[in-house]
């Protein structure tokens, strides 16, 4: 190779890029990322990749480089893009040849090939698919082998295609070459089955037979999920599914033959993975295509039984244990698949009422016989639901983890979820059969009372029957009395203290709880609440007291849950959580011991301050434990917040370590930032909201606020109801410091924001504007104009137009002249008359009544402006104070007397967020500091101080003492006499006699 060519100095680069010298590497990938927007980098690494004397290291990493640039610069119109030229000469080069011998860059050619191909097969490729069968028919076991590889990545890529028209042509496209890849699959795994039975058969062979059996089985399971609309119609795919069943059988006996022989190990995989890919296709199979599959569900059930629950037909266990954990996983889930699919709403695809399940609900029915039923559920209890001894070895070495739930989609992958899962779907569904079952189990087990002395295999059998009767407790709610078992046994039960005693007293606990969550008497909660508390003792078993504190929690989850009979047992569960909290060393055991204290906060409310001392303790030293658990800092933002609701005030004790988290938290120069923005936004709010007053700690977070804006508008809505409550806190000192600064940030974000994002800064303005009128008319000179000119420019209503002319309607309110010279500053002709004829044509619009008011009250004080404009529609205008003076005037004591209903009086309290201008950003779900400087705000707002009626009154007094007798009754013949009438009834005097 030219030590001065182009290719050697790609060559150079990527071999110092394979080095593990961060001096050698950094300049490296920095050369590599400089070079790859340059025309024939792409072609310089084919031709190193595909270079078979290259150090195979070297070729990997080129092949690497090649598959990131297909990512950026290979889709038509991408920034960059690799010319076309270079495209073809790339796409014709790559199948060439099927002959890479390293195993690993044969991968990465293969990914590279499909990823081409998801942009440019079959239309710009369309010689690919024809290249990879006919080398997929090669005699040469390599050139095969890697052709298969390819063409198995292919079909994955061109399977994930979405749009209508691309899953035509992958339809097409399987319809092509299914049979062929079939046959393929076939004829590879008799091959295998033969070498296996040829006592001399190399061993390198029968691996070559199994690894493209495998292969042709993968581009068969994504051809058959995603290549038919309907499979059943097709011949090859019934024939397909069929065959799988045979296999599997054939491919278990030859495990079970692989297992004895010790140097076939790496075959024994191999015919595992083979297992299963078939079992799992069977599972896809059946979830996407339900109808298909109606003809297979007997011999599925039948499969599935005799592996996973008849003994003595089963090839996976090994002295009454599962050894083929996977294999059986797929098979339950394959049952629960069939219970939980027919019959049901074909989600996009077909729907129940346009197909006929009785024949899947027939095989179901005759499957499922109560004797089967008796059995199969005793073969779960008995056997699935009996602790293992490596689940008991787990549960001594890591009592933390083995006590975790097993949350999620862990049934798919988990044996014990798995049972579970299957257990309850099975009794859901077959309830009647299932419930004299269990009812004989729990019967069984409140019959053997166990002693310290019991032996193991009694306590294990108890503690299945325990967890059977927990996961189907609300099928038993009128079948089993909880309340007696719970008396007479359970409590009992849980004072045995001997070592294997303590299976029963965590599945003990855990069934109270989910018995206390179906039917359970509210008068012996006391007692659960005192049995959990036991069970939270230091000296009991860290998995026992995480369960017992879960247990505590769903047992105070109630809807009918009482405080008072709680308090007895506060300080006492503060004190054991805390203890645990202390203990635990996992980040995940830590949040959900915090949650639950979290919980307990929000449950018991105003009873919470006793336990103060308690929590300001540890919390502040929790917190810097967590450093590097920014998960774990979130729940204990998320405790802090519940405190703070809950206390309805900030405690002195408390605000040291508080306000710095919040600053932590919402500082965007802190790298977890990115972790607890979000509940440290939350925390903020209710800080301010149950703040007396404004703190100096309080002042300086709010150099914190405009950072986050700039940085994204993700959390826009909170932190501007966040400056909403800083203005409601302390309005002089928060819009002197920052108000400027906050009116120029809204400002330009208004240059590109949706209309609620303008919606919500047009609410935060007009914030301002109630709280200082004079001083917020100042702020707020440099983005008036625009909202003016919005107005007339927009003629169109929305909700946003509202919020314009709530603005408009509140400057005029404040200061007449303020609205004159901004209407000057717009320099266009006409723009009050404009303004007028847009205010009185979107008034009917505005849904809120208040805002309407609002708008009638800007126009009432237009009345006496001794403008020609106002003069030259003063019909119009009266026209629309009197539409509002009918909505808003009402007669509520039934005295005949109408008053504005709008208008506070006495003593006001309020139940929703509709108290004043900015009430979708205010939700009082309890009294706080903030609701009340809310209710203050809302009293002196013009729109419930003032009467509308008696200022239109005043209005119309000035008016005539303005312009004289005569011209005052010229402008109110401008009025429709049906409008007097009713102003009349409203009781306005017009000073005009009629």
């Amino acid at each position: 190779m030219d030590q001065a060519s182009p290719q050697f100095m790609v060559f150079q680069a990527l071999q110092c890029a394979c080095s593990q010298n961060a001096e050698l590497l950094k300049p490296a990938e920095q050369k590599l990322t400089e070079w790859e927007v340059e025309p024939g980098f792409y072609t310089l690494l084919l031709g190193i990749f595909t270079d078979h004397n290259v150090d195979a290291n070297v070729r990997w990493m080129a092949s690497v480089c090649f598959k990131n640039g297909v990512n950026k610069y290979w889709r038509k119109n991408a920034p960059n893009e690799i010319k076309s030229e270079e495209k073809e000469s790339i796409k014709a080069a790559l199948i060439s040849s099927f002959n890479e011998p390293v195993p690993q860059v044969a991968v990465q050619i293969a990914v590279i090939i499909s990823k081409i191909a998801r942009y440019d097969c079959p239309r710009d490729w369309p010689q690919l698919i024809p290249t990879l069968l006919e080398a997929g028919r090669n005699d040469n076991h390599l050139q095969q082998h890697r052709a298969l590889l390819v063409l198995q990545h292919v079909i994955k890529a061109l399977s994930s295609k979405r749009l209508p028209s691309e899953r035509r042509l992958f339809e097409q496209l399987t319809e092509n070459v299914y049979s062929f890849i079939l046959n393929l699959w076939d004829g590879f795994i008799s091959l295998y089955f033969q070498s296996m039975h040829e006592q001399n058969s190399p061993t390198d062979v029968s691996v070559s037979y199994i690894e493209k059996a495998l292969l042709t089985l993968k581009i068969l399971r994504k051809l058959t999920i995603h290549g038919f609309s309907k499979p059943h119609k097709s011949e090859h795919c019934m024939m397909f599914i069929k065959a799988i069943f045979q296999r599997l059988k054939e491919s278990l006996e030859c495990r079970m033959r692989l297992k004895m022989q010790i140097s076939l190990r790496n075959l024994l995989e191999l015919t595992e993975k083979f297992i299963l890919k078939q079992t799992k296709i069977l599972n896809e199979f059946l979830e996407q295509h339900p109808v298909s599959s109606i003809d297979f569900i007997p011999t599925i059930l039948e499969f599935s039984f005799n592996y996973v629950f008849d003994e003595g037909t089963s090839m996976i266990f090994e002295g009454n244990v599962v050894q083929f954990t996977n294999f059986a996983i797929h098979c339950i889930n394959l049952m629960k698949r069939v219970l939980s699919c027919y019959p049901l709403t074909m989600t996009g695809k077909i729907s129940s009422a346009t197909i006929d399940f009785s024949q899947a609900t027939k095989a179901k029915e005759d499957f499922f016989t109560p004797q089967r039923l008796s059995y199969i559920c005793e073969r779960i209890i008995m056997h699935y639901f009996i602790l293992t001894q490596s689940e008991l070895d787990a549960w001594d070495e890591d009592p933390e983890s083995y006590a975790s739930d097993e949350g999620g989609d862990s049934w798919k992958y988990e044996l014990k979820p798995c049972t579970e899962t299957f257990f309850v779907t099975l009794f859901n569904q077959f309830r009647e059969n299932v419930n004299p079952e269990m009812k004989r189990f729990i019967q069984k087990a409140q019959m053997t009372t166990l002693t310290e002395d019991s032996d193991l295999k009694d306590i294990l059998l108890k503690d299945a029957i325990y967890n059977a009767a927990a996961l189907g407790a609300f099928n038993l709610f009128d079948e089993v009395d909880f309340d007696q078992w719970f008396t007479s046994q359970l409590l009992d039960e849980l004072k045995i203290k001997n070592n294997n005693f303590r299976i029963i007293r965590k599945r003990a606990i855990w069934l109270i709880g989910q018995m206390t969550a179906v039917k359970f008497s509210p008068e012996l909660r006391p007692q659960v609440y005192a049995a959990c508390l036991e069970l939270l003792k230091p000296e009991e078993d860290i998995c026992i007291r995480l369960t017992a504190s879960k247990t505590l929690m769903a047992t105070m989850d109630d809807f009918d849950f009482n405080p008072d009979t709680f308090l007895q047992f506060l300080e006492p569960s503060f004190y054991l959580l805390f203890s645990l909290l202390k203990e635990a060393r996992e980040c995940e055991t830590k949040m959900n011991v915090l949650n639950i204290m979290s919980f307990i906060v929000d449950k018991m409310s105003n009873n919470i301050y006793s336990q103060m001392d308690n929590l300001i303790e540890y919390l502040p030293l929790l917190w810097e434990e967590s450093v590097n658990h920014n998960m774990l800092r979130c729940a204990i933002i998320s405790t802090l917040l519940q405190i703070v609701k809950a206390l309805c005030d900030i405690p002195p004790k408390l605000a040291p370590f508080l306000y710095p988290v919040v600053s932590i938290s919402t500082d965007v120069k802190e790298e977890c930032h990115v972790y607890l923005l979000e509940e440290g936004l939350e925390l903020w709010l209710s800080v301010i909201e149950n703040s007396k007053t404004m703190t100096p700690e309080l002042l300086q977070l709010c150099d914190n606020v405009l950072p986050i804006i700039e940085n994204s508008s993700e959390n826009l809505r909170t932190v501007l109801y966040i400056i909403q409550s800083y203005i409601l806190l302390s309005p002089e000192v928060y819009l002197q410091r920052h108000g400027k600064n906050v009116v120029s940030t809204c400002a330009y974000l208004l240059t590109d924001m949706r209309p609620e994002g303008i919606s919500m800064i047009m609410k935060l303005f007009e914030a301002f504007l109630c709280a200082r009128p004079e001083y917020a008319i100042e702020l707020l000179k440099p983005v008036l104009p625009n909202i003016f000119k919005n107005v007339i420019e927009n003629k169109e209503y929305s909700l946003v137009m509202t919020m314009y002319m709530s603005i408009m309607a509140r400057v005029l309110l404040i200061n007449q002249l303020v609205f004159r010279d901004i209407l000057q500053s717009l320099q266009l002709p006409n723009s009050l008359e404009d303004i007028l004829d847009i205010w009185i044509a979107k008034m009917p619009l505005v849904a809120q009544t208040d805002k309407r008011k609002l708008l009638s009250l800007a126009l009432t004080s237009l009345i006496t402006a001794q403008s020609d404009a106002v003069f030259e529609r003063f019909g119009y205008i009266i026209l629309k104070i009197c539409e509002t003076l009918n909505d808003i005037m009402k007669d509520d004591d039934d005295t005949g007397v109408l008053t504005d209903s709008l208008v506070f009086t006495g003593v006001v309290e309020f139940d929703n967020s509709e108290i004043w201008p900015l009430a979708t950003y205010t939700e009082f779900e309890y009294r706080t500091h903030h609701y009340e400087r809310c209710r203050q705000m809302a009293i002196e707002d013009p729109v419930h101080k003032i009467v509308l009626r008696d200022y239109l009154q005043s209005q119309l007094f000035t008016l005539k003492t303005q312009n004289g007798e005569e011209r005052y009754k010229n402008l109110i013949l401008t009025i429709d006499p049906s409008v007097l009438t009713n102003l009349k009834d409203v009781g306005v005097n017009t000073y005009v006699s009629t």
